[in-house]
């Protein structure tokens, strides 16, 4: 089950949207950051850029230290 909390935009480092998703199975519930992004997330395919990956993921981690409430993880999602 994955409930969605939040929005956020940062297009200078490629964040299109950010959330926060409740995991829940059974009694057990983890936070999962989720971060949209438009950047090309496969290696080998055109248009991708490790250090803008790199840069995105540093971003995110930064987002989720900074979260007031405790984040287990985070999900990086390609524009649909």
């Amino acid at each position: 089950m994955n409930i969605a909390a939040m929005e956020h935009a940062d297009n200078d480092r490629g964040v299109l949207r950010c959330w926060h998703e409740w995991e829940i199975d059974g009694r057990q519930r983890r936070i999962i950051l989720c971060v949209e992004t438009s950047l090309e997330l496969r290696p080998g395919h055109s248009g991708f850029d490790l250090n803008q990956v790199e840069d995105l993921v540093d971003h995110a981690t930064a987002l989720m230290r900074a979260s007031p409430s405790p984040i287990d993880g985070i999900r990086i999602v390609p524009v649909a």
